[in-house]
Order: C-alpha cells, then sequence, then structure tokens
C-alpha cells in the first residue's frame, strides 16, 4: 500500500466532509436570514447537486487525461479561492450560486478521495481502507455540526464558518504537490472504457437508492427536528452529532474486524437494522433516528466488493457512481421540499427510510446477478 495516497485521501475527504455536513446546521439559519420557504431552502441543496453533478462527470475524461495530484491541487486551489465568496451572499439567487460551488468542490474532494485510495491499495486491503476512509468522514461529520454551532454561538457568520476549512485545504495542498509523485497520463489503448454494463448499472442504482437515503436522512435532519419537533438548533445538532457516532462506529468496527465472508450478512443487517430505527423515530422515539446511522458501512463495504469485482473498471465505476448519485439525491432534495411544502415536513420525512428499504431490496437482487456475472467469468 502506498500511504502518502491513503493519508491525502483522507485530510481530503474530511474537508469535503466538514463543508458538505455544514449546510445542513446551516439551513434553517440561511432560512430564516433570507425568509427562505421549504421549496426554496431545498434549492440551495439542489444548486449544490447540480454543480456536484458537473463535477463528477467532469472528472471522468479528466482522469483519464490528468495525474490524481494535479487534479487535487487544483480543486483545493478553488476551494481556497470561492470558500470566501460565500461573505459576498445577499438573495436567493447568489445563495444558489454559491450553493452550485459547494456542489462542485465537495463532489470533487469526495471523488478524488476515493480515487486516491483506490490508487494507493490493492484489491486485498481495499474494503477495509474504504472503511477507514469512510470513517473519517463520520469522524468529520460527527465534528462538523458542533464546531459549525459553536462557531455561530461566538460570533461568525455563516459564511465564516464555511471558510474556517480553508486552512485544512492549504494544508493538504501542500502536502500533495511536495510529497505524492508526478505520474504520467494513461496511454490511450490502455484507458478503461467509459462505458457501463448492465450489471454495473444495476450497482449504480443500489448506489443511488442508499446515498439519496443517506444524505436525505442527515440533510434534512436538523430542519425536522426544529420544525417537527420544535427542538432548538444545539439539541438538533446534537442528535445529528450522534448520528455521525453511531455511523463512524460501525465503519470503524468493520475497519478493525471485517472479514471478507462476513460481508454479505454485514450489508444486510446495516440497511436492515437502520430502517427498523428510522420507523422507531417516526413513532416518538427520537433517540432512534440517531441510531439509524448504523446505515453507516454500506457504502464503503460495497464500494470496495465491487471495485474488487470490477477492478480494472473501478475508477470509472466510482465516478459513475457519485455522479448519477448525486443527480438523484438532487431530485429527492425537491421532492422533500415540496412535500413539506404540501404535506408537512413529518410526512416527507419517511422519504429516506423508503428509499434504505429499496437499496436493500436491489441488493439482494444484485448478488444473484453478480454470482452469474463471475461464473461466466470462469
Amino acid at each position: 500500500m502506498n500511504w502518502k495516497y491513503i493519508f491525502s485521501g483522507l485530510v481530503l475527504l474530511a474537508s469535503g466532509s466538514f463543508i458538505d455536513n455544514s449546510r445542513g446546521v446551516l439551513l434553517p439559519i440561511l432560512t430564516e436570514k433570507f425568509g427562505l420557504s421549504y421549496t426554496q431552502g431545498s434549492g440551495f441543496f439542489i444548486a449544490g447537486n447540480v454543480g456536484a453533478v458537473f463535477a463528477t462527470f467532469l472528472l471522468l475524461p479528466l482522469s483519464h487525461r490528468f495525474s490524481e495530484k494535479k487534479l487535487v491541487l487544483s480543486f483545493c486551489l478553488l476551494g481556497i479561492l470561492g470558500l470566501f465568496v460565500g461573505r459576498l451572499v445577499f438573495d436567493l439567487k447568489t445563495l444558489i450560486l454559491f450553493g452550485v460551488f459547494l456542489g462542485v468542490i465537495i463532489s470533487a474532494y469526495s471523488a478524488l478521495s476515493n480515487l486516491l485510495i483506490i490508487q494507493g491499495t490493492d484489491l486485498k486491503s481495499r474494503s477495509k481502507m474504504m472503511c477507514g476512509l469512510h470513517m473519517i468522514y463520520g469522524l468529520t461529520s460527527i465534528c462538523s455540526p458542533l464546531i459549525c454551532n459553536g462557531l455561530i454561538s461566538l460570533g461568525l457568520s455563516w459564511a465564516g464558518c464555511l471558510a474556517a476549512v480553508t486552512v485544512l485545504l492549504g494544508a493538504i495542498g501542500s502536502y500533495v504537490a511536495f510529497r505524492i509523485p508526478s505520474v504520467s497520463p494513461i496511454d490511450e489503448g490502455t484507458r478503461p472504457s467509459l462505458k457501463l454494463n448492465r450489471l454495473q448499472l444495476w450497482v449504480v442504482l443500489i448506489f443511488c437508492l442508499y446515498i439519496t437515503g443517506e444524505v436525505l436522512n442527515s440533510m434534512w435532519f436538523v430542519t425536522y427536528m426544529v420544525k417537527a419537533k420544535s427542538l432548538s438548533v444545539g439539541l438538533s445538532s446534537r442528535y445529528l452529532s450522534a448520528f455521525f457516532v453511531c455511523m463512524t462506529l460501525t465503519r470503524a468496527f468493520c475497519f478493525v474486524s471485517l472479514g471478507e465472508a462476513q460481508e454479505n450478512f454485514l450489508l444486510f443487517i446495516c440497511l436492515l437494522t437502520s430502517i427498523v430505527f428510522m420507523i422507531l423515530g417516526h413513532l416518538g422515539f427520537l433517540w432512534a433516528f440517531s441510531l439509524s446511522g448504523v446505515l453507516g458501512p454500506f457504502f464503503p463495504l460495497f464500494l470496495g466488493r465491487v471495485s474488487r469485482v470490477f477492478h480494472e473498471q473501478s475508477k470509472v465505476l466510482t465516478l459513475w457512481i457519485l455522479g448519477m448519485g448525486y443527480i438523484t439525491l438532487g431530485v429527492c432534495h425537491m421532492t422533500v421540499g415540496k412535500l413539506a411544502v404540501w404535506a408537512g415536513i413529518e410526512r416527507a420525512y419517511w422519504l429516506p427510510a423508503i428509499l434504505i428499504l429499496f437499496s436493500m431490496i436491489c441488493y439482494g437482487v444484485y448478488l444473484r446477478k453478480e454470482r452469474a456475472y463471475l461464473k461466466g467469468l470462469h
């Protein structure tokens, strides 16, 4: 394993995670500051998804032409310069434009961190290191709401909270510039195809359902608690932090003790138990929403699995997964916003549980398809 790539991927994901998870805490503040409705507030997230889709699919051809080092340096510089623009936001239109920019850098950091882990690991260790990578995401997700809420309590503006991450971006950019070797672009004849086969498209569908369910669950968590349950932003942020604690602990467990034979059981059980806890939360046991973070290991475990099954196209498949995930996430953010206006946020917040249920069903179908696919290769 190449630990320089792995360390760079971990810190880069931590930077994107802070920005990403701060948005959920800042949403009630933004809606109040600019006098926005639920639908307009969801536009901030939808704009982020537009930027995310653009950045992820842009990385498909760019990753064929440029090394991970050049791409990381470029997007770190973009993030450092752009995060200070938040101070210029003054109405809904400028907020939407800033949301697009945030989506670009968040998705770029997420995609590049996964590519760095793939570049720095072998097939045997990849699932564990993916769990380690996304364990770091969980750790920063725990800290982000608390840090963001603390900075606001100290009088810092919402834009200032986001700009604080530029220190981390500067540090990782400097490390990559001096410690990661420059790699020549891949020859045209050896580049993997950008197209996916039917089984890979099924994989993308499963990830789309899962990503959308997980992110909607966390992104609308504070708004749901504040608006539907009349909790304060501070208390709601602590519930959200507990959700990420649960997510991080389950990923840490898989990082430490994962065996390949346990994958199928773990992938099923983390989805099933998360659905149960979401239902309990809706029945009035608010602590259960925090425990729905047990779904955390699914993304890194399944991503590690499919990168082994389709190892020659692992980077391309990862970018397709993230890109299509952002598209479906944008549609569902809009759906939650509209449902919240029409039927109330309490009913709209059922959508994450429904999406996780469908992802579990589709994963069961995938296992049968995967066995047939692997049998056909031998």
